[in-house]
């Protein structure tokens, strides 16, 4: 007779995702999860401090994995090519695993050194999208928040569904148009024509 394979922290995590997935962050749970993996909950405190401890994995995996996205977008690109690459991968990852992305919104603990590394992949992204505008640190910090700040409200609107009528992929073109040419226009570079 085979002997099944014991349960990894990986396969945990990948659980909880996949439970995030189809229900949303907040329907995460030990059954749940130990319910996909066809253990018992307890079989899953061997790889997380329970409940707590799942959602920070989750937390910390979502993160890692939408900040690899940000940072790739933006790979080889400068200026307002590099707004427009962050800005699509910014929407499309977060609207096509809203869940995930939610994860990524909970706050870090101050003392989670990994869960902070993690997070830096999205905010490296947005500061070599900044970067390339010539902008100073204090601008730069300013233009980074409103980029994240404008990608978060759209985004969440479209997750929640209270957009209402209308092309929104035009209007997301727009609001994208709206900040590059903020940027640049904090920078002191003229607009493209």
């Amino acid at each position: 007779m085979a002997r099944k394979r014991g349960v990894t922290r990986s396969d945990v995590v990948a659980a909880g995702l996949a439970v995030v997935d189809a229900n949303g962050a907040g329907a995460v749970s030990m059954a749940m999860v130990a319910g996909l993996l066809g253990v018992r909950s307890p079989s899953l405190y061997s790889h997380v401090d329970g409940l707590s401890g799942l959602r920070r994995e989750l937390a910390h995996a979502a993160t890692v994995e939408f900040g690899e996205i940000l940072r790739d977008s933006v790979l080889g690109r400068s200026d307002e090519e590099a707004v427009r690459s962050f800005a699509h991968a910014y929407r499309t990852w977060a609207t096509t695993f809203p869940g995930r992305y939610d994860l990524t919104l909970i706050p870090i603990d101050p003392d989670d050194a990994e869960r902070r590394t993690g997070a830096r992949l999205a905010l490296g992204a947005i500061q070599a999208v900044i970067r390339g505008f010539g902008l100073d640190d204090s601008e730069a910090v300013k233009a980074g928040r409103s980029l994240r700040a404008a990608m978060d409200g759209f985004t969440r609107l479209e997750n929640l569904d209270v957009m209402g009528r209308g092309d929104h992929d035009a209007e997301f073109e727009f609001l994208v148009d709206l900040l590059v040419d903020g940027i640049r226009s904090a920078a002191g570079v003229p607009a493209v024509p």
